[in-house]
């Protein structure tokens, strides 16, 4: 992960270890965590009505904890479920796994790792802030996790495999959904990055990408907030700076024409001035 977790490193709650991967602290409280943002876990529809357009609506988070080498009796862990009564499903993709139900979120056990699919939106001014919730949200849910299997990962070393952070209400998501026409923007690699989604009919311009995803948020938001600070802004205002910019780029054209003729003049009156000089000394 990047920068955007700069806030839990300061509080010393984690620290990167490799790229994309952090480890918890000895002592982790999630709850030392300052929430200021807000959550929701049933539809966004029924609570984002009451916020600002491009309010950031974070959601489709996939946590991916690494599970130690050493870990005990993880080889057996079938067993250990149906000891505890515990229901699940097999995993049908490649290396097996179970699928538990676990406090309305989905949560797959493989070989080397735990992921949760997280299903709450998180709503905040910034994806930054979001995304700080929203992993403190996982410590917590990690760590009820284990007590429910009886199983401890030690220090908790995680990344953040999926992430999507959508700007609600926005105005370009308004006229595209109001047309009809949807929007999807791939990368120079070919992976979508940025998307008009009407979710919950909340018209969002949406950042994808599993590893830039808070950094185009930010852009993008940027963006809109730019164009709102910009009296009379419209496409209408932008065809006619264009307009204007192309008349006074011919202009120039012009002038600078004109301007060649007179240096062109000018040097061929210098010549002929050369060679008056040279009549008269003879």
């Amino acid at each position: 992960m990047q920068y955007y977790l700069s806030s839990l490193k300061q509080k010393g709650l984690i620290k990167k270890i490799g790229y994309g991967v952090w480890e918890t602290s000895t002592n982790i409280n999630p709850q030392e965590v300052q929430k200021t943002t807000r959550l929701t876990h049933i539809n966004p529809q029924q609570i984002c009505t009451s916020f600002a357009p491009d309010t950031v609506r974070a959601h489709a988070f996939q946590f991916t904890f690494e599970v130690p080498e050493n870990l005990r009796n993880w080889d057996k862990r079938k067993e250990i479920l149906q000891k505890l009564g515990i229901s699940f499903k097999e995993l049908k993709v490649f290396g097996g796994g179970e699928q538990i139900e676990f406090k309305g979120r989905k949560v797959w056990l493989t070989n080397k790792s735990i992921i949760i699919f997280e299903k709450a939106s998180y709503l905040a001014e910034t994806a930054e802030q979001a995304k700080s919730y929203a992993v403190a949200e996982a410590l917590e849910t990690i760590k009820a996790f284990e007590h429910h299997i009886q199983a401890n990962l030690g220090r908790y070393r995680f990344k953040v495999s999926r992430q999507h952070y959508a700007l609600i209400k926005n105005a370009l998501a308004k006229q595209y959904d109001k047309e009809g026409n949807k929007l999807y923007v791939a990368s120079e690699q070919g992976s979508f990055w940025f998307i008009i989604d009407n979710s919950f009919n909340l018209h969002e311009a949406e950042t994808i990408h599993p590893k830039t995803a808070v950094q185009d948020n930010k852009k993008i938001q940027d963006f809109f907030n730019g164009v709102k600070q910009l009296e009379g802004f419209t496409p209408q205002f932008v065809v006619n700076s264009l307009g204007i910019q192309a008349q006074n780029i011919e202009n120039y054209a012009v002038h600078l024409k004109s301007h060649v003729k007179s240096v062109q003049d000018l040097g061929a009156a210098v010549l002929e001035l050369v060679k008056v000089v040279k009549e008269l000394r003879q």
